[in-house]
């Protein structure tokens, strides 16, 4: 319950990845990095749901800057986690690997 705001940054950040990422197949970050509808419903759950979890669990109101933030920089962290993947499945780097597999 002592937890500084500063410390609590980090472990929101992390929760709220790990919501976002549990329905992958639904959510389409490149849409949801640039400002849709599905990023404003998407924030209005998970910010939500974020306070609720951190009260229920932790006994700690979480400031609203702290879940914002949090919340934004887990979209950027999927989003350039998904870019890099992208990135890395089409280049030359894993083209052995896709000998290997005989999926060429």
């Amino acid at each position: 319950m002592g937890m500084q705001m500063s410390e609590q940054l980090p472990d929101v950040t992390y929760w709220l990845a790990l919501e976002i990422s549990k329905n992958d197949q639904m959510i389409n970050l490149d849409k949801v990095y640039q400002g849709s509808v599905e990023l404003d419903y998407l924030y209005q759950l998970l910010t939500s749901k974020a306070q609720q979890h951190w009260w229920q669990t932790y006994g700690v109101q979480l400031n609203p800057v702290i879940v914002n933030n949090a919340f934004f920089r887990a979209v950027a962290l999927l989003h350039e986690r998904h870019l890099e993947f992208s990135r890395l499945r089409k280049g030359a780097e894993t083209q052995w690997v896709k000998e290997l597999l005989h999926l060429n």
